[in-house]
C-alpha cells in the first residue's frame, strides 16, 4: 500500500478531554495507512499515554499551556510527535517499574507502556522549554505481520 506522505499538527489546550480527540486522530491516521487493528489500537494507547503525560505531568493540567502533537507519515510509517510547555524530564530519571520496590507505584509505568506498544520512543527537551515525545511505528508487509504473530 502506498502512503502519499503527510502531516497533521494539531495543538489542544491542557484539557484531560482532549486525549479522546488525539487518540481518534491516531487511530483514523492508523487505519489510513493500512495498519491492523492491533497496530491501531497499540498506537493508539502509545499515543494517549503520552498526550495524556504531556498534559498532566508536562503542562501541571493548566489549560493556558498547549499540547502540540504532531503526525508525519509516508510509506515508511508513522511518527507521532507530542510537545507539551513543562520543564521537560530526563528519562533516565525514571524508577524501572518492573523492580520489585516500584511495583506498587501509582505511577511510572507510561514510558515503558508506550515502548511496548511502538517500535521507537524518544524523548528530547530536557532544557526547560517543555519535553517532546516522538513515537515510530514502522510499517510491515502482510507476511511479516503474519511471522511476527507466529
Amino acid at each position: 500500500m502506498t502512503t502519499t506522505p503527510g502531516k497533521i499538527t494539531v495543538t489542544v489546550a491542557s484539557r484531560v478531554a482532549h486525549v479522546d480527540l488525539i487518540h481518534a486522530i491516531s487511530d483514523q491516521i492508523a487505519a489510513m495507512m493500512g495498519f491492523d487493528g492491533d497496530e491501531i489500537l497499540n498506537l493508539g494507547l502509545a499515543v494517549r499515554e503520552a498526550t495524556i503525560n504531556a498534559i498532566k505531568h508536562g503542562n501541571g493540567l493548566d489549560p493556558k499551556k498547549r499540547v502540540r502533537v504532531t503526525f508525519t507519515f509516508d510509506d515508511d510509517g508513522l511518527e507521532v510527535a507530542i510537545k507539551d510547555r513543562g520543564k521537560g524530564f530526563d528519562p533516565s530519571n525514571i524508577l524501572d517499574p518492573t523492580l520489585p520496590e516500584n511495583l506498587y507505584q501509582p505511577s511510572g509505568r507510561g514510558v515503558l507502556l508506550m515502548k511496548a506498544f511502538v517500535d521507537r520512543v524518544e524523548v528530547h527537551g530536557q532544557n526547560g522549554k517543555g519535553a517532546e515525545v516522538c513515537l515510530f511505528k514502522g510499517r510491515r508487509e502482510v507476511g511479516e505481520k503474519t511471522r511476527l504473530r507466529g
